[in-house]
């Protein structure tokens, strides 16, 4: 058993269908899914198909842009720092963040009896 939520508009459409079926809107669904399920031309590709098809594409030459500067040089620069960071609110906010999600695993804990 599974509980699948649809938009609106899709529930709509398909009671409009399972309506002209004479059939309940679940029955509709499990129909559907069920062809769609069975078919031997599998709707979604495989990885496989996707990587060779990703190799298959040429390059678009206008998104080469040739290096300019040694990235080791780059990297031993590192980046510039920002006038306008402030580390301690940062760390304030951060905080704040990580505590929230501490009482919401909490809560999920203790929701789903793990606590």
């Amino acid at each position: 058993m599974a509980t699948v939520i649809l938009p609106e508009e899709l529930t709509r459409k398909l009671q409009v269908k399972a309506d002209d079926h004479q059939q309940s809107l679940d029955q509709l669904v499990v129909d559907l899914l069920t062809t769609v399920l069975e078919e031997e031309n599998d709707p979604w590709p495989s990885l496989e198909e996707i990587v060779a098809k990703i190799k298959a594409t040429p390059s678009d030459p206008s998104s080469i842009h040739p290096a300019t500067e040694s990235l080791a040089d780059l990297l031993r620069q590192g980046p510039e720092p920002d006038p306008d960071f402030d580390a301690a609110e940062w760390d304030r906010q951060w905080a704040a963040i990580e505590a929230e999600m501490d009482a919401m695993n909490r809560a999920d804990d203790i929701a789903e009896g793990r606590a």
